[in-house]
């Protein structure tokens, strides 16, 4: 079980900024992706990833760039190793499974290998609800808060099975 107070966590995802939050570990957290921006608080952390995609890019313009980038098997989104270097994370939370979504995994392996203390990695890869739950329980218990973990989840499962009664 890790010591919550010397979690120093990075997260490349939205969701999962929401879900180290969720779990009361926004206190750990010591950046964020360019994306994130909830919740409230979160967009005063240092920025770690950046996009070539312009902020307020029209959609046509958007899919031409990802195109290129696809062709070129360039990366869309990029690390400042720098920054991740001087804010020496303990855990990075990302995803692998698209490398349009966020940075690619290579990258982010790569940054491991040259960041001191080598910090631990979660790729987080739900595509159901069940692996949601089962992916907050992976990050709570790599963070040391598996009892608030367990709790939560369960009181997300409570708020399911009211609704789906409800809407029976």
């Amino acid at each position: 079980m890790t010591d919550s107070s010397s979690l120093r966590i990075v997260s490349l995802l939205p969701s999962a900024t929401e879900i180290v939050c969720e779990l009361g570990l926004g206190e750990n957290l010591v950046g964020v992706s360019h994306e994130c921006d909830f919740p409230v608080g979160v967009e005063k952390l240092p920025v770690v990833t950046s996009s070539v995609i312009p902020k307020n890019a029209p959609s046509g313009e958007i899919d031409t760039l990802v195109r290129d980038h696809l062709k070129s098997n360039s990366a869309l989104d990029s690390l400042d190793l720098e920054l991740l270097e001087k804010l020496r994370p303990t855990l990075i939370v990302t995803q692998a499974l698209c490398d349009v979504c966020a940075v690619s995994a290579e990258d982010v392996e790569a940054a491991v290998c040259v960041i001191p203390g080598r910090p631990t990695v979660v790729n987080l890869e739900p595509m159901s609800v069940e692996d949601l739950f089962t992916t907050m329980t992976e990050i709570g218990r790599k963070d040391g808060v598996v009892e608030k973990t367990n709790e939560r989840v369960a009181q997300l499962r409570e708020r399911i099975a009211t609704v789906a009664e409800r809407s029976a």
